[in-house]
């Protein structure tokens, strides 16, 4: 069973996914999808590479944030490029 924090941690990538699903069309294929998933990832290795504590440099909030926004579009593509039927309309 799931914790409470890790139920309110869905419920973030969940409401990331309703915003993103609103602002952007549906990812076409699961070639679109790893470049729209490689973008997110490079961006969370960005903040990697710039966290240095002793510098002061935590990025971890920026970390935390782009990993849902990782999330979200690894969700995307499975919604959107591995379960989609071509016979439908993902405009509706």
């Amino acid at each position: 069973m799931a914790t409470t924090k890790e139920i309110a941690l869905m419920q973030e990538v969940a409401v990331e996914l309703e915003r993103a699903q609103h602002l952007f069309k549906p990812i076409h294929s699961p070639h679109e999808a790893l470049g729209i998933v490689q973008e997110e990832f490079d961006e969370f290795k960005e903040q990697v590479y710039a966290f240095n504590i002793a510098k002061g440099r935590d990025t971890r909030p920026e970390m935390r944030e782009e990993l849902i926004q990782l999330a979200t579009m690894a969700l995307r593509t499975i919604l959107d490029a591995l379960e989609f039927d071509p016979r439908e309309n993902p405009y509706e």
